[in-house]
């Protein structure tokens, strides 16, 4: 079934936004785990399989739809030199998506591609869920300071009791 084009044009790059944000975050996961900061990187490693599951949906829709799928380009990868830099990297990535995703899922339905239209929604509420997240981490960096956060960021540093708790 032959989509929209404004359908396949907002689905691909949706699907390259995503493949972008996997990579980054794979890279910014794999950075804290080399600083000993595990679990951050444990909670990263969940942020990497939730970006699959978005990009898989994306591409689902776009082959449905007939369009086909650019896996190659992608947007640039930061290389961040600190937790607050991966920080500030996501959130800019998250809000991104966030306002270009609420505007493709509009275009999208008043193309009448409800289904990719309630696509758009379902991940634009994972966004936004992802955009909390992040703006807590701020907050608790702030209330705490860099090391008092880190250092309950580091399974060897913090309580047992709150091994399986990411702040």
């Amino acid at each position: 079934m032959k989509g929209p084009d404004v359908s396949l044009k907002h689905l691909q790059r949706a699907l390259t936004m995503e493949l972008t944000t996997i990579n980054t975050y794979m890279y910014q996961e794999r950075k804290l785990d080399d600083w000993g900061i595990d679990r951050l990187a444990a909670r990263m490693r969940e942020e990497v399989e939730e970006e699959r599951e978005h990009a898989n949906s994306f591409l689902t829709r776009l082959l449905f739809l007939d369009g086909k799928a650019d896996m190659q380009t992608l947007g640039d990868i930061d290389s961040p030199d600190s937790v607050r830099k991966i920080f500030q990297t996501q959130l800019e990535m998250e809000r991104e998506a966030q306002s270009y995703y609420a505007k493709a899922a509009d275009e999208c339905r008043e193309a009448g591609d409800l289904g990719t239209f309630e696509l758009f929604m379902r991940i634009l509420k994972d966004e936004e869920e992802h955009i909390d997240f992040v703006e807590e981490q701020f907050d608790l960096l702030e209330m705490l300071g860099d090391q008092l956060y880190l250092a309950r960021q580091v399974s060897s540093v913090s309580h047992e009791s709150d091994e399986d708790e990411v702040l």
